[in-house]
């Protein structure tokens, strides 16, 4: 097997390797790394080195040229110290090795049919230099000549510089570009293994966990603390399995109940067959609804075709319960009650149907009340913003509810606390949608806090409602000191229909509704939660361009 995996081509080999993405993000990073620091330790030093050749050799044929212009002019005038000054124009640089003034002389044979040009040295410096007439530039010296014709001579000057600094500009650049090399080179690497481990740790956890819960494992949950796509798809992973588990959950103990409900009522609830598979059918649309889209899917048709379903569903039950305690009174009359069969059998059956029929009325008026609120989230919302100052507004609808406040509430502390608005920032709302916001997150607080005071005698119960004000946004806090909230409750809090109230009490649709309005405003809502210590819901509202004055 081995063998013949070796004597596949190299393509085919390379499609049969199964690489990772951590291997395919170490692969990309290294070889850009590789690729820049060539650049920067071969590629840019060589062209820095030559460019830096050239100007020098262009520097030295300019000196050799300014020389032997000066030599012409001063050999022209006749000015032989002018000549000795020409060539003082290069004695004083630290590079100048030599510089010389050649004569160069045309000798013909006897019959001027042939001649040999001769160049002699006519003047150095260093004098006591020994010239190669015939040297050429190497490594360590540039060598150059300048040709000038004067009545007098003709000649040339022979320029040669040391190139020393030339080699220690060299070696500052290969030092340097090898410093930057390997600085971009151990940079790299570690973006490496930071892009390597942020990507491919959060894609095996989530990998894992999706293979666990397609073995039907609901419970798995993927945390992850990034804020880019793969912790948002953590998040949807997490509310996507926590649908699944609780619309199963709901699912199953539906059906069972619906299916002992249906043989303890026998032919009483025969005819309420009809509705309960309406029910049944709409609850599951319902269920694959939330799991494939969000509620504004949900089209106001279906919210109108529920409720006469369900108002039938109160009406008859509550014709049931009439019925029931008329056939109880008529089986306790003279004439049925000494009958053993009828008050030990009959009655209690009676009773037990009793019991149901109550049941289907509190899950009815729980579904009525979901549909009601399905109805408000889908009904058109006003489009008028009305620029108003926070502080202002916030206190009217305080008052208003506190005003309303359920007695059993009484013993709860209210308290409202107005930030400075010094600037008179102020925001644009619609006042009827934002007052069901807060209306929403105050009752939800008091829950929170009277569902804590029942366990704890030393409770001392508060509510806080701040304003905050800032030069691009508003905030409203509300704060209690109730039960808190729990992580996993935390990441669904804003889930439609998830709840933590019992199901005669809550819909799961309040806060959902409320996070749609603040969204409608440009604004969001922020949570920041601890277990028996706090709960504050943050509202985050933009300003408005203009302020009141």
């Amino acid at each position: 097997m081995l063998a013949s995996f070796y004597k596949l081509p190299a393509v085919q080999i390379i499609n049969h390797l199964r690489l990772t993405v951590k291997t395919k993000i170490w692969i990309t990073v290294t070889s850009i790394v590789l690729l820049f620091s060539f650049f920067i330790l071969f590629y840019l030093p060589a062209v820095q080195e030559r460019y830096l050749l050239s100007n020098f050799n262009k520097e030295v044929q300019n000196h050799a040229n300014t020389v032997a212009l000066g030599v012409k002019i001063a050999m022209t005038e006749q000015n032989f110290q002018g000549v000795q000054t020409a060539m003082d124009f290069v004695n004083k640089d630290p590079l100048l090795q030599f510089v010389s003034l050649l004569q160069v002389d045309t000798v013909w044979n006897k019959v001027h049919s042939t001649y040999q040009v001769t160049r002699t040295v006519f003047r150095t410096y260093p004098e006591a230099k020994k010239i190669n007439i015939d040297a050429v530039s190497n490594d360590s010296t540039i060598i150059k000549r300048a040709n000038f014709s004067t009545p007098v001579m003709k000649g040339a000057i022979l320029l040669a510089f040391s190139t020393r600094e030339i080699v220690q500009s060299k070696r500052n650049i290969r030092a340097t570009s090898l410093f930057f090399s390997f600085l971009i080179f151990t940079i790299g690497i570690g973006i490496g293994f930071v892009l390597a481990r942020n990507i491919s740790i959060p894609v095996l956890a989530l990998r894992d966990a999706a293979t666990k819960v397609g073995r039907g494992d609901l419970t798995q949950r993927v945390f992850s603390k990034s804020r880019d796509e793969i912790g948002e798809l953590g998040i949807a992973f997490n509310k996507m399995v926590a649908d699944l588990s609780k619309a199963r959950q709901e699912l199953e103990d539906r059906t069972r109940e619906l299916t002992v409900e249906k043989k303890k009522s026998d032919d009483l609830l025969e005819g309420l067959n009809k509705t309960l598979t309406d029910l049944k059918e709409t609850q599951e649309q319902l269920i694959r609804q939330e799991k494939l889209a969000s509620i504004g899917q949900i089209t106001k048709g279906l919210v109108d075709r529920l409720l006469n379903p369900l108002n039938y569903v109160s009406n008859f039950a509550e014709v049931s319960n009439e019925l029931l305690e008329e056939g109880k009174e008529l089986l306790n009359t003279d004439k049925y009650i000494s009958d053993e069969h009828i008050q030990n059998e009959v009655i209690p059956v009676l009773t037990m149907i009793d019991g149901n029929i109550d049941k289907i009325k509190e899950h009815s008026f729980s579904l009525v009340k979901i549909v009601r609120s399905m109805g408000r989230l889908l009904q058109a919302k006003s489009t008028t913003f009305i620029e108003a100052d926070v502080n202002s507004y916030v206190e009217e609808q305080f008052a208003m509810y506190k005003g309303e406040i359920d007695a059993a509430h009484s013993y709860i502390s209210l308290e409202l606390i107005k930030g400075l608005n010094l600037n008179n920032y102020t925001v644009n709302i619609l006042p009827t949608e934002m007052s069901l916001v807060l209306y929403n997150i105050m009752s939800n607080a008091l829950y929170s806090i009277h569902e804590r005071h029942l366990t704890d005698a030393n409770f001392h119960p508060k509510l806080i409602v701040e304003t905050c004000f800032n030069k691009q946004f508003v905030e409203i806090r509300i704060q209690d000191n109730g039960k808190g909230i729990s992580d996993t409750e935390e990441k669904q809090i804003f889930s439609p229909f998830f709840t933590t109230k019992p199901t005669s009490k809550g819909t799961g649709l309040g806060l959902f509704i409320s996070q749609d309005i603040v969204k409608s405003h440009k604004g969001n809502i922020a949570i920041d939660t601890q277990q028996e210590g706090f709960t504050t819901f943050v509202i985050k509202l933009p300003t408005s361009t203009s302020s009141l004055s």
